[in-house]
Formats: C-alpha cells, sequence, structure tokens
C-alpha cells in the first residue's frame, strides 16, 4: 500500500500546476539557487515566464505613469500618486523609486536593481534610465514601456495556447497508468494486491515510476527549449 501511495503522490507532484501558471510571469517566482550547470536552462526559460497578470499590472502601472507626466505632473508627484494604486509586486519598487526621487537621486538606478530580480522589468527600467541619461522625454518612454509590455503579454499567450496541447499530453500520459489502480479498485482489490503481490510487479512499479519522472523532465526540457526566447545573430 505504502508503494502504491508513494506513486500517487509522485504523480501528484508531477501534474500539479506550477506557480507560473498560476500567477502568469517570470521573475516572481523564483527557483531555488542551485548550480548554474544543474539548473542553468531552466533559470533561463523561467527568466522570460512571469505571470500574464504581473506583466498587464506592470503594462498598466507604465501607462499611469505616462499620463500622469503628460498632464504636467513632475517624476515624484507622478509616482506618489501612482503607487498608491499600483498592485502589490510594483508599490514598494515605485516606493522606492519615489524616495530617491525625493532625495534628488537618479531612479533609474533603483528601477535597474529590481530588474536583476525581475527581467520583466527591463523595459520601464531602460525607458527612466535613457530619460535621466539622455534628457529623452520620461512620458513617451514610459508609454513605449507599456506597449512592449503589453507586446509581450500577447506573446505569452500565442505561445500558452501553442503548447496547450503538448502540456496536456505530457499530463494525460502521466495520469493514465493510474488506471490500472482505479481498474483493481473497480474488482474489489487494494493496490498491495495489485502490485505488491511478487517481486516482479514491485520492480515494474518502481522502474515504472523512474521512468515517468524520467519523461516527464524530458519533456519539460524539450518545452523550454521550444519555448526559450533566442537572440538574433
Amino acid at each position: 500500500m505504502s508503494l502504491a501511495v508513494v506513486g500517487l503522490v509522485l504523480a501528484a507532484a508531477l501534474v500539479w500546476p506550477g506557480r507560473a501558471s498560476r500567477v502568469g510571469l517570470r521573475g516572481t517566482d523564483a527557483v531555488p539557487a542551485r548550480g548554474p550547470a544543474a539548473l542553468g536552462w531552466w533559470r533561463r526559460v523561467r527568466a522570460g515566464r512571469a505571470p500574464i497578470e504581473d506583466l498587464e499590472s506592470l503594462a498598466t502601472v507604465a501607462d499611469l505613469l505616462a499620463m500622469a507626466l503628460r498632464s504636467g505632473a513632475t517624476p515624484v508627484s507622478a509616482v506618489d500618486v501612482v503607487a498608491r494604486e499600483a498592485p502589490r509586486p510594483w508599490r514598494e519598487v515605485l516606493e522606492e523609486v519615489g524616495v530617491q526621487l525625493a532625495r534628488g537621486g537618479a531612479a533609474g538606478a533603483v528601477w535597474q536593481l529590481h530588474a536583476r530580480d525581475h527581467p520583466h522589468l527591463a523595459p520601464v527600467a531602460g525607458a527612466w534610465s535613457l530619460s535621466e541619461d539622455l534628457g529623452v522625454a520620461l512620458a513617451p518612454s514610459m508609454a513605449t514601456s507599456a506597449k512592449v509590455l503589453r507586446a509581450r503579454v500577447q506573446a505569452r499567450r500565442r505561445l500558452d495556447a501553442s503548447t496547450a496541447g503538448a502540456r496536456a499530453t505530457m499530463h494525460l500520459l502521466t495520469l493514465l497508468p493510474l488506471a490500472g489502480l482505479l481498474a483493481g479498485f473497480a474488482f474489489g482489490l487494494t493496490p498491495w494486491e495489485v502490485y505488491g503481490h511478487s517481486p516482479l510487479t514491485m520492480v515494474s512499479v518502481v522502474v515504472g515510476l523512474a521512468l515517468t519522472a524520467a519523461g516527464w523532465l524530458v519533456c519539460r526540457w524539450v518545452l523550454g527549449r521550444a519555448v526559450a526566447p533566442r537572440e538574433e545573430t
């Protein structure tokens, strides 16, 4: 019985929705700190996988900043007003930017600092730094950043739609072996009676779980390579 329970727990862990699918973009869901050789490819994939809701809210923040600046507000006032209504992921960033501006410092450095942990902040950070370094108008820069972020949201949605079939197949093939347990229950057999009556079946269960885990990892790797951003040469 215990072996079957372990198998069920493993299957549930494999098919359980990831945090990125529940929230939306990369950067807000942290990957445990491990060796770069072991998880380098995974970090590169997750680096562009921020929650879609966070991307949309960041685009809204950029739009609101552009509107406030176009209406004649100073950067300090614009950031202060937008920070009051900003969602939690960005409220702290805006508050830090506001403090830096109130001190007379360059806020671009604050945006760039947060962009290291949340790469999807890069358009806003780059636009703000460009305005401070070269004197580019800040309002149009924020509006352009909002357009870039919304374009990323649309690209993410198209990407998720194009890979939905592959992910559904992965889940189905992972759960399919569990149909044997349901068939056993239908005939009044416990999981132990189905799989634990001989050493051969026990070995088959262990090998099957190992192959399932390996297949899941390979599929995730293939999908990660397929959806990873590519640099133009």
